[in-house]
């Protein structure tokens, strides 16, 4: 297909992105692995939507997980679409678009539209400032997480059954905490974070008709959502119930954020005749890289079942190497830095290598090796670059 642009959509599509993108199934999932061209599939599913399926621009919403991939998307939707149509498609985070609903409509259920967003430093001030007034035995930290927890479950079937049991255990410190926080908030005219999902459920779900004009909603790294993200993701949808979402169970690694990788369930439960389509090209890693992959994951015996399809050559073996000490390791490390640009004559560059850490606090011994063997470094985030 040929827009009006142009722009053909389905030119650099596989047969599994193809049937993706044109699916004319009502709730789309997408199952889709790394390096498999999610994001592609994503924004030309937006495409033919709009030009295919006949749905308006003003009436898509596109949900992200960051400021950076929704900036991403309405860059690469524009260019597809053309003509500038991409600025009236409701595209951000959850919680831009939440707060985008409130402003608009928060009135309605109490909310003054110029309230403020309490961002994390407010919130530790706030929560530690009440456990020292109620003289709790909680530590702020513990009661600040504990509380986002609470706001992140949304209303899911069995949060509704476990609290209805009798079988949630709650601290009453904690929960005085979170009455004296929240009143906190309202007294300064804030909401958190997790407030802005909250509250925008809250008003979906006493006016829905401030998403009347909805047709389509369509979420990405859908394996992050949590509980309330998902009642948001069904409340936005609640006209037309079309919904497409694209994930990767395998990638839920935000257990720690109230993820909850069932809600790839909740969608199949809740939206019969979902047609699940699974993108399992991978673009991006050898074939070796792959293979040791799926080792790993396939030992998760209730995972959803996907295979992972290299495009490219075979590649390099990776090694594991385990070592005593932390010294020993940043040792090591230097050691093949050097036997590798040796090996290839020095025609790889010390800039051509990335270290990888899980945090920054575990840098020093490999910044203290690189140092003694005066090998220039950069630190970029959480990446130390040779």
């Amino acid at each position: 297909m040929t827009l009006t642009n142009g722009f053909d959509i389905f030119k650099l599509l596989n047969k599994a992105q193809y049937r993706a993108v044109s699916s004319e199934a009502p709730t789309v999932a997408i199952l889709a692995g790394p390096g498999s061209g999610k994001t592609h599939t994503l924004t030309s599913r937006v495409v033919w939507l709009i030009d295919n399926a006949g749905i308006q621009p003003q009436d898509v919403i596109v949900a992200t997980f960051t400021n950076k991939a929704s900036n991403e998307m309405k860059t690469r939707i524009g260019q597809a679409l053309g003509g500038g149509r991409e600025k009236s498609i409701i595209i951000g985070t959850f919680h831009s678009i939440a707060r985008r609903y409130l402003v608009k409509y928060g009135n309605r259920i109490g909310l003054d539209p110029k309230f403020g967003i309490a961002d994390d430093s407010d919130s530790r001030g706030i929560i530690t400032r009440i456990c020292k007034r109620l003289d709790a035995s909680i530590e702020p930290p513990i009661a600040r997480a504990w509380i986002s927890r609470r706001k992140a479950k949304g209303t899911s079937d069995e949060q509704i059954v476990k609290d209805k049991k009798g079988k949630s255990v709650e601290s009453q410190a904690l929960e005085r905490c979170f009455e004296e926080y929240q009143s906190q908030l309202e007294r300064s005219n804030l909401l958190d974070y997790d407030d802005l999902l909250v509250r925008c459920v809250e008003l979906l779900r006493k006016f829905p008709q401030c998403v009347s004009n909805i047709q389509t909603v369509l979420i990405d790294e859908y394996q992050d959502t949590n509980g309330v993200q998902y009642d948001l993701m069904k409340l936005l949808a609640q006209q037309h119930r079309r919904v497409t979402i694209v994930g990767d169970p395998d990638q839920s690694i935000y257990g720690w954020r109230s993820a909850e990788i069932k809600n790839l369930h909740r969608l199949l439960r809740d939206y019969p005749g979902t047609d699940e389509i699974s993108l399992e090209e991978n673009y991006r890693s050898s074939s070796c890289i792959l293979d040791i992959a799926l080792k790993v994951i396939q030992q998760d015996q209730e995972r959803y079942k996907k295979v992972l399809l290299p495009v490219r050559d075979k590649g390099t073996r990776p090694v594991l190497r385990k070592l005593k000490s932390s010294n020993d390791e940043a040792d090591w490390i230097v050691s093949e830095i050097k036997r590798i640009r040796l090996l290839s004559g020095n025609m790889i560059d010390f800039d051509d290598f990335a270290i990888l850490l899980r945090s920054a606090a575990l840098s020093r011994h490999v910044e203290s090796a690189l140092g003694r063997e005066g090998i220039a470094y950069r630190m970029v985030g959480m990446c130390c670059l040779g």
